[in-house]
């Protein structure tokens, strides 16, 4: 995510190597450095009791990996964090009680994790126990300069966003005489990046409902405990004849049984992942995706698709195949849970095939994806884990050999974030760690469209994901300048000369 404070056509490109986070925007500026830290760890301890039954499907996941890194010895990235410029000096009491109010309103953020004898155990403490204050700092202040600010954000939200500690959060500013960069990270297990989004804008509303008295008009915020025990009911009740669960078993038929894998060449030896370095790219401005807008909206298509459809396009040149079979990950926010703190999402499987005959045009290409798009959709409205365990049973799906390769694209301005302008320079972000992956993450918002991904840190992968860069670029540029394209050429031809010498900035 972004804001205007960074041009859409100036990319940071890749991040620094070795850093756990993406490069820091250049608005988002260095300073003393203030930490919050919780009154009374102990006393929430305490007070905490276990509750219900185990965790979401994805949380046990997720919560498994973590703990064999931590027992390995290896930094620890699996969290997420968002990062905004506030203007106006820091009034610390105000964010104490902004950061206060916050994580009472949310089970999902008074939760933390333990190892228990059947799996990891999921333990709550009422809101009463928390209380944040400005954490206490032996000598002189810590200033953290504008080149350091990333590699040192990154390194304290590895230490400190962690589910098995209390809190699993970090919050923190680099203040300097007139405004503050403001930072909150949080163990991946306590929620995903609408989570990260919906928690900086509630933090910026309850602070300025603290600091200039306007007060603070939030929605419910819900439980996450009862999404979770409704993904475990939707799991239970699923039956191998329900047409979702069909969607994930055409998909795997076709695939040998197996999940997508990456098929970019990405320097790997035996598929072993390497640690990554962070990429992103903006593809199109405010005014390319009005007029992609308009283009949809006349011949049938949906944004998602548009995207979908790009990437099958340059997956046909580069591989000759007509089938692009990937994953998606798609939200799954019910009513009561618009702004719920907590992992809030579902796979679902994607397959767009090329349009056949002599007269098929791009635009069929787009309408046949965002079909795809659609049943996904339909598909993520039931658990993964689920669906794949039943399609396990049937001998279909045939296990996973580590992550399957994920394509993601956020809408951010449907989340109602409010207007208040120091959301206007969010930008969010995940823990970057070892991958044998380039997964893909679209984020679209008022600044425009960007895309993302985490790479091994080796100059094949490099060179690969700025190819695939520039080649999706250049059909959805050509889209919104209303480029008419024709699918029937040969697959495998070059893409057009005049653009071979772009780069990825």
């Amino acid at each position: 995510m972004s804001g205007t404070l960074h041009s859409p056509r100036v990319s940071p490109g890749f991040g620094v190597p070795g850093s756990l986070t993406v490069r820091l925007r250049p608005h988002l500026r260095g300073g003393r450095i203030v930490e919050w830290e919780l009154g009374d760890p102990a006393g929430v301890a305490r007070a905490a009791h276990r509750w219900g039954d185990g965790v979401s499907f994805l949380q046990s996941d997720h919560l498994a990996t973590m703990a064999d890194k931590r027992s390995d010895g290896r930094p620890h990235h699996g969290f997420l964090l968002a990062a905004a410029r506030f203007d106006g000096p820091l009034d610390e009491k105000a964010m104490s009680g902004a950061l206060t109010a916050f994580v009472r309103r949310h089970e999902e953020q008074r939760a933390h994790y333990r190892s228990g004898d059947s799996g990891p155990e999921r333990w709550v403490a009422p809101p009463e126990a928390f209380e944040f204050r400005v954490a206490r700092r032996a000598g002189e202040a810590l200033v953290v300069e504008d080149d350091d600010l990333g590699l040192w954000v990154g390194r304290r939200a590895s230490e400190t966003a962690r589910a098995e500690l209390i809190p699993g959060t970090w919050c923190a500013a680099a203040v300097d005489d007139d405004a503050f960069t403001f930072f909150f990270a949080t163990d991946h297990a306590h929620g995903d990046g609408y989570s990260s989004a919906l928690a900086l804008s509630e933090i910026v509303a309850l602070y300025r409902e603290r600091s200039s008295g306007v007060p603070a008009e939030l929605g419910p915020a819900g439980a996450f405990g009862d999404s979770i025990t409704a993904e475990r009911a939707a799991a239970a009740a699923l039956t191998s004849a329900d047409e979702r669960v069909a969607l994930w078993r055409d998909a795997l038929s076709a695939n040998d049984g197996r999940p997508p894998r990456c098929p970019l060449e990405l320097g790997l030896t035996d598929g072993t992942p390497q640690p990554a370095v962070a990429v992103e790219h903006w593809l199109l401005t405010p005014e390319q995706l009005a007029r992609c807008d308009t283009r949809l909206a006349a011949t049938g298509g949906g944004f998602a698709g548009l995207l979908y459809a790009a990437l099958a396009r340059h997956h046909r040149e580069s591989t000759g195949e007509a089938r692009f079979f990937v994953s998606t990950v798609l939200a799954r926010r019910d009513a009561g849970h618009e702004r719920t703190q907590g992992w809030l999402c579902n796979f679902a499987p994607v397959i767009v095939d090329a349009p056949q005959g002599p007269d098929a045009s791009f635009d069929d290409h787009v309408r046949i994806a965002t079909g795809s798009v659609r049943a996904a959709r339909r598909a993520a409205s039931v658990p993964a884990h689920g669906a794949l365990g039943l399609l396990a049973g049937e001998g279909v799906f045939k296990g996973l050999d580590g992550s399957p390769y994920m394509v993601s694209y956020t809408d951010v301005r449907r989340l109602g974030l409010g207007a208040d302008p120091v959301l206007s320079t969010m930008q969010t972000s995940s823990g970057v760690g070892p991958t044998r992956n380039a997964n893909l993450w679209f984020t679209r918002t008022d600044a425009g469209l960007v895309m993302r991904s985490h790479v091994p840190d080796n100059e094949v992968a490099r060179s690969s994901v700025l190819g695939l860069f520039e080649r999706v670029e250049s059909i959805v540029a050509d889209y919104a300048a209303g480029a008419p394209e024709s699918t029937s050429a040969d697959p495998r031809q070059p893409t057009d000369p005049r653009r071979s010498s772009r780069s990825v900035r």
